[in-house]
């Protein structure tokens, strides 16, 4: 996925366009894509989910971090897209980063988590398979979070 500047800022409203809709409250001030080291971009989108609770005790958090991949345009190279459901004291994760330590021990690039209860870890990561892009990583927290009981024990635990 390749985005420029612009592209960027219409992504970062889109999806925060899409968490309103889900009743997201959102964390902080303005939203920003924010300018890292070597000319990288990241953005970061914390918010509770509509829990009937205040506050919330159900977060979603977006992070995502672009390199530059030619002049004016950034290509998405990491992302974490996490729900932590404290009333179901539940966390599920989909996370892209330091990929060439996962390659190297695992052979994939993606992995994800899930703790029941948050914290406990029957397996540190698992097998994971990417995510096309912070829409298709909200629909999946949701998904998650509206799921009667979630569940852990079909996923493949990454081992070393």
């Amino acid at each position: 996925m390749r985005l420029t500047d612009r592209g960027l800022d219409s992504h970062l409203a889109g999806i925060a366009n899409l968490l309103d809709r889900y009743g997201v409250s959102l964390d902080g001030g303005a939203l920003t894509v924010e300018e890292a080291t070597a000319g990288a971009r990241t953005l970061d989108i914390r918010g509770f989910l509509p829990d009937g609770r205040r506050p919330s005790r159900a977060v979603l958090e977006i992070r995502e971090t672009w390199l530059p991949a030619g002049p004016g345009v950034f290509e998405r190279a990491e992302y974490v897209y996490e729900l932590l459901d404290g009333e179901r004291d539940f966390r599920r994760a989909f996370h892209l980063h330091d990929r060439d330590w996962f390659e190297r021990h695992f052979l994939v690039v993606v992995h994800e988590h899930c703790e029941r209860p948050i914290g406990t870890e029957r397996c540190a990561h698992y097998e994971g398979t990417p995510v096309r892009d912070a829409f298709a990583g909200v629909f999946v927290l949701v998904d998650a979070w509206t799921t009667d009981s979630p569940e852990c024990s079909s996923l493949r635990c990454l081992r070393t």
